[in-house]
């Protein structure tokens, strides 16, 4: 079977719905994408420290790297042969080779030419996936940023403040802002409130923008849920392997207390005037509130300043090819 070409990335905000997205493509009999992973992010981070993979003996310590932290980047839940991935890892020359491999084969296992992968946190980095991954087709998932937050808080995985999750969210949006304007045909965003409500026309938009034929089997996704998920993410994902229901939008209401409201109205009031959500009038926020939201602000965007300047820095110094496609 040949592979294609334009794989598939879904990104957004944590606790978007991305998952119920990558279910629902995951049904369709051209398209395979796998349980959420970490490997791609951490091998590209430390690019620098493996050098140009033309050379045999840093292909091998890549492959060393892999094999030692499989449990770690979550290899081991795309349940994946050792050696098969071995012997296709030593013919790759480059880092997105040796990632776009193992989502290959995760797609060939079950007879399917378009591959690519889910993980929310793509949402900050979609230059560098490009550079991965030069004619992928990436999906932006957003969600109220209030259920965000409030499902966030429920996380045992997420230990984060809520004024980090807001923040988190209303830098999701405008990285997603920045991404469609210059990358229009290669960037999508959907609601996902239009998902859950109206999935039948917004999966034929997706397919249409994926350039692929519509399938209802994609709305059965719940059927198969159970067995596309790891077994120790269903306790958080439970509701995927029910049919959609839409009375869970607009649960903040119930879950987030009013200061937590304000503060996040009043801080993305742009971001969720933009997507249609509503909000009520601006309120009072707490001084003492403030203070602690311009603490966390400090530090988030410290954190997000200060890993855009190593990256570019080690950009600087790793002149070597990145993309999956060894000729570009």
């Amino acid at each position: 079977m040949r592979l294609s070409g334009q794989p598939i990335f879904i990104v957004g905000c944590e606790r978007s719905g991305t998952t119920i997205l990558r279910l629902m493509l995951n049904e369709h009999s051209r398209i395979a994408l796998p349980p959420q992973t970490k490997f791609s992010r951490k091998l590209y981070k430390r690019r620098l420290m493996f050098g140009d993979l033309l050379k045999k003996k840093n292909r091998k310590r890549v492959i060393k790297w892999m094999l030692e932290r499989k449990s770690n980047t979550k290899l081991t839940d795309l349940q994946l042969k050792d050696r098969l991935l071995v012997q296709i890892w030593e013919k790759c020359a480059t880092l997105g080779d040796m990632t776009a491999t193992i989502f290959q084969q995760y797609s060939l296992n079950r007879n399917k030419p378009r591959w690519g992968d889910k993980r929310p946190y793509y949402i900050r980095y979609i230059a560098q996936l490009l550079r991965l991954y030069p004619d992928a087709r990436i999906i932006h998932v957003i969600r109220d940023g209030r259920d965000c937050v409030a499902s966030l808080k429920r996380m045992p995985w997420w230990k984060k403040s809520t004024i980090y999750s807001m923040l988190n969210w209303r830098h999701a949006i405008r990285m997603g802002s920045n991404a469609v304007n210059v990358h229009k045909d290669q960037f999508m965003e959907i609601r996902y409130e239009d998902l859950i409500n109206e999935p039948e026309s917004q999966l034929r938009q997706i397919c249409e923008f994926l350039d692929e034929p519509y399938e209802p089997a994609m709305m059965n996704f719940h059927l198969n849920a159970e067995q596309n998920i790891p077994e120790y993410k269903r306790p958080w994902h439970y509701r995927t392997s029910k049919p959609l229901s839409a009375k869970f939008i607009g649960q903040w209401r119930e879950e987030l207390s009013e200061n937590e409201v304000h503060l996040l109205e009043w801080c993305a009031r742009k971001e969720l005037k933009k997507w249609n959500y509503h909000i009520g009038e601006i309120h009072f926020v707490n001084p003492k509130i403030l203070v602690h939201y311009w603490i966390q602000y400090i530090r988030f965007y410290g954190s997000v300043g200060l890993e855009r300047i190593m990256d570019r820095l080690i950009d600087l110094l790793y002149y070597h090819p990145l993309s999956y496609k060894r000729s570009e």
